[in-house]
């Protein structure tokens, strides 16, 4: 019996102790499902903010937050020694520069360069590409099949941009540079870095007002307060950047050389100038923007004078001259000496007849040839406006760790087996050369030789360009550093303009006279001497358009040059009809002459910056 009890009593605290752990068991699942519900609905939480707050919002919550941390602790809370801020960056020329060289760097990056072939050059119809299938985001790009998400979309906003905030921090910046003297060349050193940061942010908000339209004007000073900015519209954009570059053009020297050569100078501002004038204009429409080019094209090609009240077209009742001068870095009048040049209204550009031609020679006058142009020979050739400058790390570093880059090695590969991003095709090369023009004879077919006698290894029936490659005496040591420049602008696109702009004037002969200027240079390569016939407005607009399209092609511009001549629907689906994948041919007309805003912009903005009609 005491058996039997001590076995009952066993068995009940068997059964308390078994209850016991199996609600204790219950009470930890319950407390495991609820954290992970908890650590899941934080996840989501966090994933949700991250996506609603851009990188900057974020880094500078993330400051805020380590400076309220330190000031919990005296022991932490001890002045930085030592150490540049924000008070004290830019306090000095050198300083100053450094930023400046942050926002050339950008021209420099590889995505920068790449999202510059794929939206200029690829998108058109003098090219085709390897990667033009529906299944990839580059595909989808060309096809004009895309979605606002699309990976090209979004990074070329980013990285113009990227560009813009250096730029401004240079401009926002340099009221705080102390100089040690009084000396008129320390305010023009000052004077320059400045207007070379207000060509650059024209330069990347050029890039950007082409492609989407209207987009968000960026304030210098960026706050809490102003991280989400509403689309400016595309008339506002490039009153914008038409006032950078005029205020540049009076800032800068007409031309740097020497160990200054690649910088941007009057020459390239002005050269800007007249493109984003041409961009504004409407092909057989009157407009003051095709008087105001031509009026640039006298000065820059013709000589004639132009003032600095002229170009900046200087308005005394919206702001007085002298404070005018103060902040653009002009010497006050109250600090001049004797010697030093006092700036008016009425002073004169310096001029650019003498600083470039269409004659191809390199920067010492010697004779170079016209492929030459685009190698080592022609880095700041006479035809040489402006370009994006890269030096070969020559230290094994690649990509955006160097100055150099191989996106020209993706275009002109002699490696076999041959895969290039984009070649050309015999129906391009008919359609672009015919039979006789000159400038065929730098399009090399499979087997074909390079000047150095190198063997293009490119498939049969494909034809790469020479603009794209790099002579076997320039090539890197080392795969994917390259230091070939690029050429952004050259005089051959400055005298194009201006024989566009005279025709667009009335004035069809003088614009006659320039075009043939170019033609005639071309025909020095193969001894021709063809020229286009006179004509009225419609034949000479064609056929001034006909030779930009053969002197600037695989220089990355033909798919905007189109949308700014209103045909790029026609032109392209006539491209894309006989083409196995319609290239082309999916272009809307009045919808795709500019891309959608990244979705992503829409989505961090909430809803307040807008999207394009028909995306």
């Amino acid at each position: 019996m005491k058996q039997s009890c001590l076995t009952n009593t066993q068995r009940v605290n068997e059964l308390t102790s078994k209850r016991v752990n199996e609600r204790r068991e219950a009470m930890q699942a319950g407390l495991t499902r609820h954290f992970s519900l908890v650590t899941r609905h934080l996840s989501l939480v966090t994933r949700h903010l991250v996506y609603l707050f851009t990188r900057q919002l974020v880094y500078l919550f993330t400051c805020l937050l380590v400076y309220s941390l330190a000031g919990c602790n005296d022991f932490l809370d001890k002045e930085v020694q030592g150490f540049s801020t924000d008070k004290n960056f830019y306090d000095t020329r050198y300083k100053l520069q450094a930023a400046l060289d942050a926002a050339y760097d950008v021209l420099q990056m590889n995505l920068f360069n790449e999202c510059e072939w794929r939206f200029g050059e690829a998108c058109a119809d003098d090219v085709w590409g390897a990667d033009e299938g529906l299944e990839s985001q580059m595909g989808q790009l060309v096809q004009f099949r895309f979605t606002p998400s699309n990976t090209w979309i979004r990074d070329r906003y980013a990285i113009n941009y990227t560009g813009v905030h250096r730029a401004n921090q240079v401009i926002a910046n340099a009221h705080r540079v102390k100089l040690a003297d009084n000396q008129y060349s320390s305010y023009r050193d000052i004077r320059e870095i400045l207007g070379q940061a207000k060509f650059l942010r024209a330069f990347f908000y050029f890039n950007l007002v082409k492609t989407y339209g209207g987009v968000p004007i960026r304030p210098e000073v960026e706050t809490v307060d102003n991280l989400v900015i509403p689309r400016s519209t595309a008339e506002e954009v490039y009153a914008c950047i038409e006032k950078d570059l005029r205020e540049a053009a009076i800032m800068l020297r007409a031309r740097f050389t020497g160990s200054d050569a690649g910088k941007a100078d009057e020459g390239a501002t002005v050269a800007l100038l007249m493109k984003v004038l041409m961009y504004q204009a409407t092909p057989g429409k009157k407009s003051d923007k095709w008087e105001e080019m031509l009026r640039l094209g006298e000065f820059f090609i013709d000589g004639r004078s132009m003032t600095y009240g002229e170009i900046l077209k200087y308005d005394p009742e919206q702001e007085d001259w002298e404070d005018l001068r103060k902040r653009l870095w002009f010497k006050p009048l109250e600090q001049n000496s004797e010697t030093d040049p006092y700036e008016t209204a009425d002073t004169p550009l310096n001029s650019l007849q003498t600083a470039y031609s269409l004659e191809y020679k390199d920067y010492t006058g010697k004779d170079i040839g016209y492929i030459n142009q685009f190698y080592l020979a022609g880095e700041f050739c006479r035809g040489s406006v402006f370009e994006v400058v890269f030096k070969e790390s020559a230290d094994g570093s690649a990509d955006d760790t160097n100055e150099g880059t191989s996106v020209y090695t993706s275009h002109y590969d002699v490696t076999s087996p041959y895969e290039p991003q984009i070649w050309c095709r015999e129906e391009i090369i008919q359609a672009l050369f015919g039979s006789s023009d000159p400038r065929r004879a730098f399009m090399l077919a499979h087997h074909g030789f390079a000047p150095d006698g190198e063997t293009n290894e490119n498939p049969p029936g494909t034809y790469m360009s020479l603009k794209w490659y790099t002579p076997l005496r320039e090539r890197p040591q080392y795969d994917g550093d390259n230091g070939k420049n690029r050429r952004v602008m050259r005089y051959a696109e400055v005298v194009l303009m201006y024989a566009e702009a005279l025709n667009e004037c009335g004035f069809t002969a003088r614009a006659w006279t320039e075009l043939n200027k170019n033609k005639a240079m071309a025909n020095t390569i193969s001894g021709s001497a063809a020229l286009y016939p006179a004509g009225g407005y419609g034949q000479m607009r064609d056929n001034i358009w006909l030779e930009r399209r053969l002197e600037l092609c695989f220089e990355w511009d033909r798919f905007f040059d189109l949308v700014r001549q209103k045909r790029a629907a026609t032109v392209l689906k006539t491209f894309g009809e006989n083409k196995a994948n319609k290239r082309g041919y999916y272009f809307r007309e009045g919808v795709n002459e500019v891309f959608p805003i990244p979705q992503r912009e829409i989505d961090i903005s909430n809803g307040v910056v807008t999207q394009n009609p028909g995306y």
